[in-house]
């Protein structure tokens, strides 16, 4: 082989050789771009996962509810309380939107079964305890509260106002501020008297001759107003129970176990009877109604009337609460009932055709708590229901007697254990009986024949009846 052939050939090979190294250079490339591509694609991937956002959760359902209720009328300022009360909530529960509706007296009754019939009741609504109430238990138109307020809520509240409102084992009403029933002085109208308002009479034949006392010094001892009868409840329900050991005693006699005729069930309509025969009621009590009682006492010539708690506060704003002393009304007893106070509540029920039963019994909740209920007492002066505020929170001497009634001495209330028939046709009789028309023994049989009537017009009720309590 020729020099210049081995050189042909050597330069040949060093050709094919870079040429395959090229090749081999750019087939490392070409696989190391597709490695690169794939990781490009693979991290996009796992960032389009990463990024891809849950959906926006739907906004919460705005709830509007409803309190109709009553009070303001003797407790001033409950509506303004009520109203901090729902926007208070509204913070706590920002997608829960409180209506607060104040009611005329007189339509209370007549709005709520309005309500109730065309499907649209509110949440909470005012009606009167016991067997008020219990008339739309029975009827099957009321969610229960204990079925939507806690146990220990429920506890934390006197436990009177509660007493005539269980039925089949259910609380249906539940109270926001204390209605004690009892009975006021004007503390200078009795110094003007020669008596000793610091030391009332505890017996009821001398509790009668220190108001003769009262009338012998030129001023009216007893103002009551019978023009509407509503007045019968504050008789029956400051006097009536102080006859009985236990309200079974009275329930027993509803049913007919006894007569309402005879004693112990006939003293408090011998009561009546006692002051109008000596001439102790105020002349014009058959004109006057109970919602003008107030005004005439609050004019200063008036030794003693019959009242609820929030009604000292009136007369104190007018007379000075210095002037102003409340007591159970001193009967002639020996009954384990004597000298007890009766403890009613301003209550509220819970319809069952309104939209947000959940949401009521919370709020009941709310505003019975301590919280709520000083503040109630300090912008209203109406009673705390719950029985967890301390007797130091009392601001005024009668609050603080009215604080160891309450504490010590409390009980179930007759007006609550009378059925709505009955209670109607008691009116009517108590009017009669203070206007001189009939006397007492009449005014007592003709309870109990009202009693008969209703035993024998409405039996399922009377079954019902039997359950109270229980």
């Amino acid at each position: 082989m020729t020099e210049v052939t081995k050189r042909i050939i050597i330069m040949m090979l060093v050709v094919i050789f870079v040429a395959s190294m090229g090749f081999v250079g750019a087939g490392c490339k070409e696989e190391a771009g597709m490695n690169e591509e794939t990781v490009e694609e693979k991290t996009e991937v796992e960032e389009a996962e990463e990024v891809v956002e849950e959906p926006e959760e739907e906004a919460a359902e705005v709830k509007k509810c409803r309190i109709w209720f009553w009070g303001e009328d003797e407790a001033v300022g409950l509506t303004a309380w009520m109203e901090e009360n729902a926007a208070l909530y509204n913070q706590m529960y920002p997608n829960v939107e409180w209506e607060v509706t104040h009611l005329p007296i007189d339509s209370i009754f007549t709005g709520l079964e309005a309500a109730m019939e065309a499907g649209d009741a509110p949440e909470l609504h005012t009606v009167w305890e016991g067997l008020t109430t219990l008339q739309y238990a029975f009827a099957d138109q009321l969610y229960a509260i204990s079925d939507y307020v806690s146990q220990e809520a429920i506890e934390n509240t006197y436990e009177g106002p509660r007493a005539g409102t269980v039925w089949n084992g259910k609380l249906w009403s539940f109270g926001f501020y204390l209605d004690p029933w009892y009975a006021m002085i004007n503390k200078q109208v009795w110094a003007d008297s020669g008596l000793d308002p610091e030391n009332l009479p505890s017996s009821g034949e001398e509790f009668v001759a220190a108001l003769k006392k009262v009338k012998d010094a030129g001023y009216d001892p007893y103002v009551i107003g019978m023009k509407d009868g509503y007045w019968a409840d504050f008789f029956a329900s400051t006097y009536a129970h102080q006859y009985y050991n236990d309200v079974s005693e009275l329930r027993n006699a509803m049913l007919g176990e006894a007569s309402l005729a005879d004693p112990p069930h006939n003293m408090w309509w011998k009561d009546i009877q006692t002051w109008r025969d000596e001439g102790l009621f105020n002349e014009d009590a058959m004109s006057l109604t109970l919602g003008e009682v107030m005004d005439v006492f609050a004019e200063g010539n008036s030794a003693y009337t019959n009242i609820v708690q929030p009604q000292a506060v009136y007369a104190g704003s007018i007379l000075g609460d210095d002037n102003i002393g409340v007591l159970v009304p001193p009967v002639t007893s020996d009954a384990a009932l004597d000298g007890y106070c009766a403890i009613p509540a301003c209550p509220l029920i819970i319809p069952n055709t309104c939209k947000y039963p959940e949401e009521a019994g919370k709020f009941l909740e709310f505003i019975t708590s301590v919280e709520r209920q000083e503040a109630m007492y300090d912008q209203t002066g109406a009673f705390p229901i719950t029985s967890l505020i301390e007797r130091s929170v009392m601001k005024k001497d009668y609050d603080r007697e009215t604080y160891d009634l309450v504490n010590n001495k409390s009980c179930w209330i007759y007006q609550d254990n009378i059925p709505v028939p009955v209670l109607e046709a008691m009116y009517s009789i108590c009017q009669d009986l203070v206007a001189g028309n009939i006397d007492a023994d009449e005014a007592a049989a003709q309870f109990e024949d009202a009693a008969e009537k209703w035993r024998e017009d409405y039996p399922q009720d009377v079954e019902n009846y039997r359950n109270i309590g229980k």
